[in-house]
This record gives C-alpha cells, structure tokens and sequence, in this order.
C-alpha cells in the first residue's frame, strides 16, 4: 500500500513516497508535476542509478546498500535497493519501495532542497559502510584460515559469493560516483557535495581492496590444493619407489616353477630378508641425497 508523509520544512516541503503506485502519484497534488518517462524510470524496480534535469527540477535515481550479512547475491537488485530523488526549488519528493531507516529523523533546520538532497545522500553512502567493514573483516578471517589452518574448513562457495558482492557493490558505486559527479548545487554547499565525492571514492576505493583480497584468497586457495595434491602424489610415489622392487622380488620367488634351486636353500629366506632391507636402505639414503625426504 502507498504512503505518503509530508514533511514542512522553513523554506520547502519534502514528500516522502513508500511503495509508489504511478496512478496514484499522477493524481495526488503535489508542489511540481513529474514527467512521466522520469516517474517511470522511479517506479522500475531494478534501474541503475541515473541523473537527469529538466527547465524545473533534477530527477535522480541512487541505490542503498540493503543486502544481509550473509545474503547471498549474484545480481544488483539483491544488494542495494533504490530510492528516486526530485528536487525542485519548491520541494523535494522522493519515491522507494524499501523502508530506509535513514529517511527519518531529518533535521528540521535543513534551509533548501538542495541541502536536504546532498543530507540523504550521505546518509545513503553510509549504508555501504558496515557491509564493507564486515566483507573486510571476513577476508581477513578467511586469509588466517588459508594461511595458518591450511584452508581445511574453508567454503570456496562462502568466498565465491563474498567476491561477487564486492564486484557488484563496486558496480553500484562506481555509477553512483559518476551521477554525484553531475550533480550541481550552490556555492554554499560546495564543500558539501565535494565530502560526498570523497566518501564514494574512499567506498569504491575499499570495495577495489575487498574484490582483490577475494581474488587473492582465491589463487592462494587453489595454490594450497594443488600443493596438497603434489604432497599426495609425492607420498605415493615414494612408497611406490620402496615396495616396488621388494614386489617384484616376492613375485619373482612366489612363482610355482619346481626348478628354483633358491627355494631348496637353508638360508634362502634370511637371504632375502637381507637384499630387501639393503634396497630399502639405499632407495632411503638416495631420496635424503636428492632432498626428497
């Protein structure tokens, strides 16, 4: 169901539009009429951010990272979730259909739309901030379990998803960055919208840091499998130096010929014994020569 909250401040209102139904909206009165392409666009529900301007007003799209800790996510939508701003010299409207926590308690002492605009934003980018502590946080648990447990209870899935997040998470900022860019405001708020390019580029730069930790986790990963797999091989292929030649002697003395003088011989059995012990021992004394063992 749609709600819409008004919110009075000194110089505008700002409405505020939870779950939008475009009829709806064309009928309710507000401050400034809302082209219908830009309304569009503001009720699609996995549009990538965007801006654009009009004679009257600027309409822009941006995403908040939404996602759970442990959710799993292959595509933009299952990250982030929109919210469309338009900003007009009368007012402010924004449209989402996901409840942010950010849109209330607002300060009422914000002077102009453009202001108010440039507080959400902010406080959208902060959303990205405690996802990508918590994915840095898990490449550093999971480099320890690599490194010093060897990766025996290490979920390549578990790191497979961690690296898709942090690649579409950059995606979404990485566009956002290029729609801030575009966004114009007043003298006064320059150093407002220059801390908001700061933060998204500190944010893209930290995504960069957790997609190439995922990608390096990955190699090292393989790396260790490979290395136990050539441990395996190497094991066997040191037994199979040793009993290989003590088989071939046994099979040789197991045949059933009745022309074996060997067989006949009092110390035939201790003889033997003997030959295998010294091949024994000299295939060992060769492996520690050549650092095999």
């Amino acid at each position: 169901m749609m709600q819409k909250t008004t919110y009075n401040f000194e110089n505008f209102d700002w409405i505020d539009i939870q779950n939008p139904i475009e009829n709806d909206i064309l009928s309710m009165e507000l401050p400034f009429s809302i082209d219908q392409n830009f309304l569009e666009d503001a009720l699609e529900t996995g549009h990538l951010p965007k801006i654009e301007r009009t004679q009257d007003y600027v309409f822009m799209i941006l995403r908040a990272y939404t996602a759970s800790e442990n959710e799993i996510a292959i595509e933009v939508g299952e990250i982030s979730n929109k919210i469309a701003f338009f900003i007009h010299k009368k007012g402010l409207i924004t449209t989402h259909r996901v409840s942010f926590d950010f849109l209330n308690n607002v300060p009422k002492n914000i002077e102009t739309p453009d202001a108010l605009a440039l507080y959400l934003v902010n406080d959208l980018l902060m959303t990205f901030e405690k996802p990508l502590k918590l994915q840095s946080d898990k490449m550093d648990l999971l480099e320890q379990n690599i490194f010093l447990k060897g990766g025996n209870n290490l979920s390549i899935e578990k790191l497979y998803f961690e690296k898709s997040k942090a690649r579409l998470t950059k995606k979404v900022l990485v566009i956002m960055q290029t729609v801030i860019n575009q966004f114009k405001v007043q003298e006064d708020l320059a150093s407002t919208l220059q801390d908001l390019k700061d933060t998204i580029l500190n944010l893209i730069l930290r995504t960069d840091e957790v997609f190439e930790d995922a990608n390096a986790l990955l190699t090292s990963y393989m790396t260790f499998t490979a290395q136990k797999s050539n441990e395996v091989m190497k094991l066997l292929t040191v037994f199979s130096a040793f009993f290989l030649p003590l088989t071939f002697i046994a099979g040789v003395y197991g045949m059933n010929f009745k022309n074996m003088p060997e067989l006949e011989w009092k110390y035939g059995y201790f003889f033997i014994m003997i030959f295998m012990f010294l091949i024994s021992l000299g295939i060992y004394l060769w492996f520690k020569r050549k650092k095999i063992m």
